[in-house]
């Protein structure tokens, strides 16, 4: 539910990146909770997110 008000606070792709974060998989409402299912924009997402300023 979490990440459904995500997106719909913010947009989708940030909810994606948030998933991928926590490597949230069990039943998602999107498939990016793993490297391997994450789309590339996620991925970046986080990156962006998790380095140092």
């Amino acid at each position: 539910m979490a990440l459904v008000l995500a997106a719909r606070l913010w947009d989708e792709r940030t909810a994606q990146a948030i998933q991928l974060s926590v490597e949230y998989v069990p039943q998602p409402p999107f498939d990016s909770g793993s490297l391997e299912t994450a789309r590339p924009e996620a991925v970046e997402d986080l990156a962006r997110i998790l380095s140092p300023a």
